[in-house]
C-alpha cells in the first residue's frame, strides 16, 4: 500500500511539475516563432545606449499621459508585419515588475477610459509587457491579453 501511495504521490508531483511548465512565458520563443510566421524586426532597443533613448521616450510618454512613475527599459524588441510599423508586436523589458505594472496599467486604462476602439491589446509577464495588434500575436504568446 506504501508502494503505491508514494507513486501516486511521485506521478503528482511530475504532473504538477509538467502542467506548469507548459504555460510558461518565453520571450525569445516568441519572438522565434513569431519571425517564422513571416514577421521581421522593426525598432529594437538593445545597446545601453539605445535603452536610454527608449526609456526616456516612454517616461516622456508616461508623463503625457498623466502617468506619476518612471521607467527604466532594458531592452525593446519590436516586429511588424508586412512592413507596416502599425501592425505591430511589441516586447518591452522594464527593470522592475512593478515598472511593467505601472506601465501596463496606464497603458490599459488610457485604452478604456478614451473609448479606443483601436484594437490594441496588452499583456504582462513579470518584467515584460507585450503590446500588440496582432492577431497571430497573440495566438502564439502565451499570455492574456486585455
Amino acid at each position: 500500500m506504501k508502494k503505491i501511495v508514494s507513486l501516486v504521490a511521485i506521478l503528482a508531483v511530475f504532473a504538477m511539475l509538467l502542467v506548469g511548465c507548459a504555460g510558461k512565458f518565453d520571450m525569445d520563443k516568441s519572438i522565434e516563432k513569431l519571425k517564422d510566421k513571416g514577421l521581421t524586426e522593426g525598432m529594437c532597443y538593445i545597446t545601453e545606449e539605445e535603452c536610454e533613448r527608449a526609456t526616456s521616450l516612454t517616461n516622456s510618454q508616461i508623463a503625457f499621459m498623466g502617468g506619476d512613475f518612471t521607467v527604466e527599459i532594458v531592452k525593446q524588441y519590436d516586429l511588424i508585419e508586412n512592413g507596416d510599423h502599425s501592425k505591430s508586436c511589441t516586447f518591452i523589458t522594464f527593470a522592475t515588475e512593478e515598472q511593467a505594472t505601472n506601465f501596463a496599467e496606464l497603458m490599459h486604462s488610457r485604452k478604456t477610459t478614451n473609448n479606443s476602439t483601436n484594437n490594441w491589446r496588452i499583456a504582462r509577464d513579470g518584467c515584460v509587457v507585450v503590446l500588440t495588434n496582432l492577431d497571430v500575436a497573440m495566438d502564439i504568446i502565451n499570455l492574456e491579453f486585455k
